[in-house]
């Protein structure tokens, strides 16, 4: 495994941000006791992230991915509103919620993809006159 150019922070952290309409761009980061939970295989290498309605108990999607990744794209819920996410690690066959995000607002879908290509080409149209 590569070495890491700067330090670990002092704390865990998880960021949600809206990237567009459709999609949610998340980032975590482990402190260095948290990474090396996850080193000794304490926790499985592979996390999960959960998108949820902000305040909600059910979640809207789910992603696995590696823990080293330190970051993934979600896909936002068609009906847009607040949202948050969870990342949960694999400890013993249980699931485990080790970090909770801020809430991020995701947009409501705003049309077919054909509609919002038009719309830019006009758009982009008018701006160039």
């Amino acid at each position: 495994m590569p070495e890491l150019s700067r330090p670990l922070p002092p704390e865990d952290r998880l960021v949600l941000l809206p990237k567009n309409p459709g999609i949610f761009f998340i980032f975590w980061q482990f402190s260095g006791g948290r990474a090396d939970s996850f080193r000794t295989a304490s926790f499985s290498p592979e996390i999960e992230l959960r998108l949820y309605y902000a305040g909600g108990k059910t979640p809207v999607s789910s992603h696995k991915v590696p823990w080293q990744a330190g970051r993934a794209y979600l896909p936002a819920p068609e009906r847009g509103g607040n949202c948050e996410a969870a990342l949960y690690a694999l400890s013993n066959g249980d699931w485990e919620r080790l970090l909770d995000s801020n809430q991020a607002a995701a947009p409501a879908a705003a049309g077919m993809a054909e509609d919002l290509a038009c719309a830019s080409l006009e758009f982009h149209k008018k701006a160039l006159s």
